[in-house]
């Protein structure tokens, strides 16, 4: 399996501010959503849009939020929602599917008490929009009226086109969603998330001391930071591959509590095989590919040591079979 690290800034999309919009000087078609994941979905409506932009001679410009909109109107939810890729994540997927501009907006209150046309009419204060184009089960605005309904029915607002995807996208039967890839990645179908997203699911995220019990025991691991509000899979052992300043690595990782040493916290633990650098505050990614097993207590160390090893050939078998 084939994979690029890149930064945002190696594409040449931009990022806009909603209060000034001073690289904008042309017309513009666009979608709105939060992009969480940016999965086969959310891939072919972009392909749409430059589509779109192309045929109108505009930009293709997504509006997105810097903040999800569940994290202010269920602020005090019990189950608060984690997500698939952190903000800087999401915008470096966009900017891979070849869009011009990202337009972020911080998603508040009063913003969620605007309807759809409110909505439109603050854009078009800023933007020449021709074309808004939207997917099958996207909404948007205070849907405490009809408002919705009416701009799909008219097909136009003011100047604008609207153009609305009639069908999802499926795999396996599967109606590909964010909310079901975040299913897939808490149920431990690795495979089945990393399918709908067209990539591994990864974290990015600094390497910091942790209890040093892996190296106790043989298998050093690197221990990364949980990004806040990160989504992580079900608790077991994964096969990952590791990158670490562009160079990619077989790795084996562990999400768990480590219930072998007793310990209270969940953690990220990755041992990268054939390699013994000192990475300690480095930031790495790290990219889930399979599902090994779930996390379980072993009678002793060295217990635990034979199952790592047991982990490791079957990993082996994972990166040998991958393309």
């Amino acid at each position: 399996m084939h994979f690029v690290s890149k930064n945002i800034e190696e594409y040449t999309l931009e990022i806009l501010d909603i209060q000034n919009i001073s690289k904008l000087q042309r017309p513009c078609v666009i979608t709105i959503g939060m992009f969480d994941g940016v999965h086969i979905g959310h891939r072919q409506m972009l392909e749409e849009l430059k589509l779109w932009a192309e045929r109108c001679s505009a930009a293709s410009v997504v509006v997105t939020f810097s903040n999800h909109p569940r994290q202010i109107l269920d602020k005090n939810s019990d189950n608060p929602i984690k997500f698939i890729d952190t903000k800087s994540e999401r915008f470096q997927k966009i900017a891979s599917c070849g869009v011009d501009f990202i337009l972020p907006i911080e998603f508040t209150k009063a913003f969620a008490s605007l309807t759809p046309m409110q909505f439109l009419d603050v854009l078009l204060e800023k933007m020449d929009i021709r074309l808004l184009l939207l997917g099958y089960d996207n909404r948007f605005g205070n849907p405490k009226n009809n408002e919705y309904e009416t701009l799909l029915k008219d097909g136009f607002y003011k100047n604008i086109k609207i153009q609305k995807d009639v069908s999802g996208v499926y795999y396996n039967d599967i109606e590909v969603s964010s909310t079901q890839i975040r299913n897939a990645i808490t149920s431990g179908k690795i495979k089945t998330a990393n399918a709908m997203l067209s990539e591994p699911y990864c974290i990015t995220s600094k390497v910091i001391n942790g209890l040093q019990n892996g190296r106790k025991i043989g298998f050093p691991t690197a221990n990364i930071i949980i990004p806040d509000n990160k989504i992580l899979p079900q608790a077991g052992v994964y096969a990952t591959k590791t990158i670490i300043d562009n160079q990619i690595y077989n790795s084996i990782t562990n999400i768990g509590n480590n219930p072998t040493f007793e310990a209270k916290t969940t953690t990220v633990e990755t041992h990268i095989m054939d390699f013994k650098d000192d990475i300690y505050q480095k930031e790495i990614t790290v990219k889930f590919l399979d599902f090994i097993r779930q996390e379980r207590k072993f009678d002793t160390a060295e217990d635990l040591s034979d199952q790592i090893n047991k982990d490791l050939m079957y990993a082996k078998d994972i990166f040998n079979n991958s393309i």
